[in-house]
């Protein structure tokens, strides 16, 4: 029975060879090749261990090998950002960011932080500019350009002016900036109640409310310089209205401004005596114009320069203003950069044309013809030299000096320099002219007892000894004695209006943003301690210089400059020398400062939205 069941297995295979009998599933089916497999992986050396192997790493390796380990560990990681830097740089750019503080020195003390009384301190001027905002601005050419002005209409006859103002302009108590601010600013300032010192220059404007946004200026008659006024400051109205005229100086407001400017008034402390020591400023985040990038500014007080110069030497404070270049050697190192501000001013030299010496314009022209501003210039290379009683003046080329020249027309009016003499004395048929002059000696009869001698006054500052410097030794090659009287400033410009006795003042005098000159040669200003320092009345200059005042568009405003120029150079008052500039010393820290070209001091922060301390990246 048991041989009969697989035999009939057989038969059944053979029969039915295209069935397939039960088998073993996979799972359990002998698999030599997997175990063979198995076995070469558990036997077999990895090229590099598995991550969880790396635990054990410390129990294997050496010391040695553990420092080796991490070296190359740290080698490759700087060897792969140094690569990922390479690939990257090309694609980033350095560029501002928001954030730090500056602190800069300043002379003196806050008194009124008014765009009404800021001319009569340039501290209060300095912090004003930065807190308030005017309708027009000017930039780096001295020419006006909106500011809180969106845009502006002229009347064909140049006697009114529309203006719009931006709706984005707010002030820094949240409140809009509207047409009833303005004019209510435009309004306060001539009031005689005020007592602004400005009051005289907006005598001619009246500013008129036409709508919420729109004032218009209405001129008694044209003038170019109209835009150049609407850069006062605007007060808001709200918080100046209720306050009377007399007491306007005495505001709490003044010394806690609200304007609608880039910064606004943070905190400031005081000393025992009630001195202010600080003044700081923080960003206006809703300003309508460029939001400036350095976030907090101080302005911190010092008696005097000698102290703010120490303070910046002493990394105390970031910057410091108007310092003379002679004095910057003392100052500067790696850390503080140089920047050069230059304003409308002229060092000039007046002829004083009541002097007996001086009255004769070939005298002055002698004297003219002697000096190369030129050559000057090479004694202060910081200065630029010019030949115009325009600072600016680009297309003034002036003549050349002619020692020659000179010495023939002073001998044509009598003035000779004997055999062996160093020094001219006035023929005797000319002597009684100048007999009373006080260079003359008791005999002016006689003409070698008259000397051709002058005194030049000057200021006692470096760069002006210099200038007068300069004056002496080529005057000398002429055969005229010079002698250099320096005084202090003060004192000497006090005298100098009062009695008027010079012979040559050298002065530093700074015009105007229009670079109006009927302060300096307007004859009217000869007297009642007026700046005309040469004392030359003439009705052709004050011609020309109505001219000027009358003037309606910019071609007839340059025609009736180069006329005035010229008119003024034909009678020789002066000697134009140099537009002196001045260092700004500023941390280098601070970046985005450049040389500038400004209308008065504080307008070197006119550009702060530029400035900054911190930086950060962008993708090109």
């Amino acid at each position: 029975m048991n041989d009969q069941l697989p035999r009939k297995r057989e038969w059944r295979k053979i029969i039915f060879f295209w069935q397939k009998g039960k088998e073993h599933s996979q799972e359990f089916r002998a698999t030599p090749h997997a175990d063979h497999a198995l076995v070469f992986s558990v036997n077999k050396a990895s090229l590099a261990p598995a991550w969880r192997q790396f635990r054990f790493l410390r129990r294997v390796l050496t010391k040695k090998e553990w420092r080796v380990f991490w070296f190359g560990i740290l080698i490759f990681l700087a060897g792969l950002g140094a690569g990922a830097a390479l690939l990257i740089q090309p694609h980033l750019e350095p560029v501002p960011a928001s954030g730090g503080t500056l602190t800069e020195a300043v002379i003196g003390s806050p008194k009124l932080i008014n765009p009404l009384y800021a001319p009569l301190n340039d501290v209060d001027r300095d912090i004003s500019s930065l807190i308030y905002s005017g309708l027009f601005r000017l930039d780096d050419q001295i020419n006006p350009i909106p500011d809180l002005a969106a845009s502006y209409t002229w009347s064909a006859d140049g006697k009114t002016l529309d203006v719009k103002i931006r709706k984005d302009a707010f002030f820094q108590d949240g409140e809009p900036v509207t047409a009833d601010d303005v004019v209510f600013t435009y309004q306060v300032v001539k009031d005689p109640d005020w007592r602004s010192p400005l009051a005289s220059r907006y005598r001619g404007i009246t500013a008129i409310r036409v709508d919420d946004q729109t004032v218009q200026f209405q001129l008694d008659k044209p003038a170019t310089d109209t835009l150049s006024l609407l850069t006062l400051g605007i007060l808001p109205a709200r918080i100046w209205q209720d306050v009377s005229g007399a007491n306007a100086m005495l505001a709490e407001a003044n010394l806690k401004p609200i304007g609608s400017g880039p910064y606004k008034a943070s905190t400031f402390t005081r000393d025992s005596k009630g001195e202010i020591l600080t003044y700081n400023l923080r960003k206006f985040p809703k300003y309508y114009g460029k939001q400036p990038f350095i976030s907090d500014w101080h302005f911190q007080f010092f008696a005097d320069q000698t102290q703010a110069e120490t303070a910046l030497r002493n990394h105390q404070v970031d910057a410091l203003a108007f310092i003379p270049w002679s004095e910057t050697t003392n100052i500067k190192n790696t850390t503080i950069q140089t920047i050069s501000l230059e304003m409308p001013q002229e060092t000039v030299a007046f002829f004083n044309v009541k002097d007996p010496v001086l009255k004769d314009v070939r005298m002055r022209k002698a004297l003219s013809l002697a000096i190369d501003p030129e050559e000057l210039k090479s004694l202060l290379p910081e200065s630029s030299a010019v030949h115009s009683p325009f600072p600016f003046d680009a297309n003034a080329t002036g003549t050349a000096a002619d020692l020659e020249g000179a010495r023939n027309l002073l001998t044509s009016i009598n003035w000779v320099l004997k055999d062996g003499a160093s020094v001219r004395t006035l023929a005797s048929k000319a002597s009684n002219k100048i007999s009373k002059t006080k260079t003359a000696s008791a005999d002016s009869g006689n003409a070698s007892s008259t000397e051709l001698a002058l005194t030049i006054s000057v200021p006692d500052q470096a760069d002006l000894l210099k200038v007068a410097d300069y004056l002496k030794r080529r005057w000398s090659l002429l055969g005229v004695r010079v002698t250099i009287q320096a005084v202090n400033p003060e004192d000497l410009l006090r005298t100098a209006l009062d009695d008027r006795s010079y012979q040559v003042l050298v002065w530093n005098i700074l015009l105007s943003p229009d670079q109006d000159l009927s302060p300096f040669w307007a004859s009217k200003n000869t007297v009642n301690r007026g700046l005309n320092f040469s004392n030359l009345a003439s009705r052709d200059i004050d011609t020309a210089l109505d001219a000027i005042s009358s003037a309606t568009g910019t071609t007839a405003l340059e025609t009736a400059r180069v006329r005035l120029a010229q008119t003024i150079e034909n009678q020789y008052p002066a000697v134009f020398l140099l537009r002196p500039a001045y260092a700004y010393l500023v941390n280098a820290r601070i970046h985005g400062v450049t040389n500038q070209r400004i209308s008065r001091p504080s307008d070197r922060l006119s550009n702060t939205a530029t400035w900054y301390i911190k930086s950060g990246w962008k993708w090109k």
